[in-house]
Formats: C-alpha cells, structure tokens, sequence
C-alpha cells in the first residue's frame, strides 16, 4: 500500500512535458472550416470522428484549420514545427502537400497523408531521409465512389424511363482539377460513361466543392441545354444543382447525386449520396496508434469504405452522425492486436 501510495505521488509531481511524452501527439492539418460553411459539412465531421477515436485511444489531437485556403495551408507547416507531434496529419489538397512535407520532414517529424496522398511522382522525388518521415497514408478508394455514383443514378433513371436505349444527358460538377480525390472520381464517372453508350456527357465544369458555384453555374446551363442527371463530386454541390433545379421548376425531370454523406441535407434531398469516407480520420487515429505501438509499420493504405445511400445501413448511420452519438462506439477494437479485432466498417462502427 505504501509503495503504491509513493508511486502515485512520484507522478503527481512529474512535469506536465513529461507526462504528455507519454501520450501520442497528433497535428491534424484540417484543409476545411470548423463548423458549418459553403463547401458542406464534410471537413468538421471528418474532426468529429476523429475526435471519437482519438478520445479512446488516448490520443492528444490538435486540429488547425485552413478555411479552404490552400495559401494559407501551406504556412502551418511553422505550427507543426513549434508544437513538435509525433505525427503531422496532412491532406494533399491543390498539391500543397509537397511544399508541408518537404518542411516537417526536416525537422524529422512524422508525416502521414489522410483522404489524398501523395502522388507516386511526388512521393518518389522525396529524399531517402524524408521517406523515412514518411508515415503512410490511407485514402478510399474514389475512383469507386465516382463510378457508383453514377451506376445509382442511371440504375434510378433507367427505372422510370419506359425507353432505356434513349440517350441520357448527364452534368459533371467536378470539385478541383488537381487534388487526387476529385481527379479519381472524374475517372470513374468516365469509365461509366465509356461503359454506358446511352450516357451524353453534355458539360463538365469545377465548382470548387462550394454549393453557391454549383448553384450559379447549373442555373446558367439550365438555360440551354436538356438535363437528365447531374453527378456532383460532393453533397455540398449537389445541393446547389438542386436549389437551381427547383428555382428552374425542373426538380421533377431531373436526378442529382453527390458524395460525402453529409448531415444537414434533409432525407430525400438527393437521389442518391456515396460515402462513408467522412470516418477514415478516426481509422487513421488507429494507425498512427499502432505505428506508435511499434505493433505495425507505415503503410500505404486504400480502404474500400464508400457505400451509396440506398444500402440499409445509410439511415442508422446519418441518424447516429447527426446526434453525434459515436461516443458509444470503442475505437480500440479496431486495433489488430485487440482480443476481439474488428474490421474498420460502416456496419461495425454503429453502436446503439
């Protein structure tokens, strides 16, 4: 009992620099805005989860934020480097990711790539010592998310269309032309449309993510061309098609998806929504966990999450989001050297 008692009193008076050596230290560098924003809710619920499992895992997440501002993105690699984590999490959004790499690395800080790694190009053009700083990555697997999205739309239309060989005209609302996300989901909604000879790609435009430039410029193609469905590379998006739509009084002709899953549009808003990606933030906590552990090393990871809004799943899910109650879910069982190791799942992160 007395040793216990000295034990416990030893560490009451460790220095606080001590005592936070012993816990991970993560920096998430969070390329979109806090709270609610014109690009959707996509950004602050990647945090929440990430938030959930860091809580579990016993993980000090600091998260700074860049507002959608790729400038302004590339000066926090000066707030890894004052506050020194074991790992700097960084999404490679409008390539600024080479510039954060090049930076954090040399102060020998680990880095790891969420939702948009490196390019192969840029990752071989590191250093053999910046490799080594090199923590991995984990991305879905968007060229997937791209091509479903379009497959539920045309599954939808071809379902009421009484003439399915007719000519289907679609829109393309793409987010960038440079992060590698929305890069792979173009692909595959052009594999579709290669797959698909019925499919009339009419226009494809960027709107930058943004819900008011999708809304702008729908409202202008409207105008002039016949419309059948718009794929957006995001929900925020999609819902500006939709507000166009309706404003044209065309909402009763026309299917519009997106992707992302976000939790403020009401149920029924879109015809379809692929996600799921939104909670990768929390299986990175995992890694970086294990990595820490020294139980698994840095790995490249693409992890087959996405899913469309029509599976069972989707409604338990969005409720559970928008309630916040992924409190009740324990992130450690999907570490792999738990008793009871689970698969990273949306089926499995529901708990009621």
């Amino acid at each position: 009992m007395i040793k216990v008692f000295l034990v416990l009193l030893v560490f009451s008076f460790l220095p606080t620099s001590f005592v936070k050596a012993q816990q991970l230290n993560v920096m998430f560098l969070n390329p979109g805005h806090p709270s609610d924003n014109p690009t959707g809710h996509f950004w602050p619920n990647v945090n929440y989860f990430m938030q959930e499992a860091a809580d579990d895992l016993n993980i000090n997440l600091k998260t700074i934020y860049a507002n959608r501002n790729h400038i302004l993105m590339k000066s926090f690699a000066k707030d890894v480097i004052e506050n020194k984590p074991d790992f700097a999490v960084i999404v490679n959004e409008k390539g600024v990711a080479t510039s954060l790499v090049n930076k954090i690395t040399a102060q020998k800080i680990k880095v790891f790539m969420l939702l948009n790694d490196l390019t192969n190009e840029e990752l071989n053009a590191l250093t053999p010592e910046q490799r080594e700083y090199y923590a991995g990555s984990l991305i879905p697997n968007n060229f997937d998310a791209g091509f479903t999205l379009a497959e539920q739309l045309h599954q939808s239309i071809n379902f009421s269309n009484s003439d399915s060989q007719s000519k289907v005209n679609i829109l393309a609302l793409h987010g960038d032309e440079t992060s590698p996300a929305s890069i792979a989901r173009a692909e595959g909604l052009q594999s579709f449309i290669t797959d698909n000879r019925n499919i009339n790609l009419i226009d494809s435009t960027v709107a930058n993510w943004s819900k008011q430039q999708a809304y702008e410029k729908v409202s202008g193609i409207l105008k002039h061309q016949k419309i059948d469905i718009i794929w957006a590379a995001n929900d925020a998006m999609a819902c500006g098609a939709t507000s166009a739509v309706i404003n044209a009084g065309k909402a009763d002709s026309m299917l519009i998806g997106g992707i992302n899953w976000d939790d403020d549009i009401p149920l029924g808003r879109l015809s379809v929504s692929v996600g799921g990606h939104v909670t990768l933030g929390a299986y990175a906590m995992v890694l970086l966990k294990e990595q820490w552990l020294r139980v698994s090393k840095a790995k490249r990871v693409k992890h087959s999450i996405f899913q469309h809004s029509n599976v069972e799943a989707y409604e338990t899910f969005m409720t559970a989001l928008k309630q916040k109650r992924f409190h009740r879910c324990d992130f450690t069982q999907f570490l792999s050297n738990h008793t009871k190791a689970q698969t990273f799942s949306i089926e499995n992160l529901i708990c009621h």
